[in-house]
């Protein structure tokens, strides 16, 4: 299996990114590829060129993007998307899709993370 490696948009905490890190997982945020200004396609772009599965809580933006991407032929190395929640949910949900789901399975796709599910009673 084929490990998606993850590149974090700007709105994903920064703490997802070392809870991921700490669990074996390889990610890259956009303050750290210096990408802050970047638009959501350039971002996409980025991600592309990289082969990184983009996390973004930006459904709207990304959805339209992955349409628009699929519409014109092109390929992308998938979308996570997901509500925002604490950092915790949000990392053991993402360690959870990517210990499970391989690059493969991940790529065109846009994919939904329901983060709140992790939330314990």
């Amino acid at each position: 299996m084929t490990r998606a490696r993850l590149y974090l948009d700007e709105d994903v905490y920064g703490g997802v990114a070392q809870g991921l890190r700490r669990r074996g997982f390889d990610v890259l945020t956009t303050a750290e590829a210096d990408h802050g200004a970047a638009s959501d396609e350039e971002q996409l772009r980025f991600a592309v060129a990289e082969g990184r599965t983009l996390m973004t809580f930006n459904r709207g933006d990304f959805a339209r993007l992955h349409a628009e991407y699929l519409a014109a032929g092109r390929q992308h190395p998938g979308i996570v998307v997901s509500e925002q929640a604490g950092i915790g949910p949000v990392v053991r949900a993402l360690a959870r899709l990517l210990s499970t789901t391989d690059l493969a399975q991940l790529a065109n796709r846009l994919s939904w993370l329901s983060a709140h599910a992790e939330r314990k009673p």
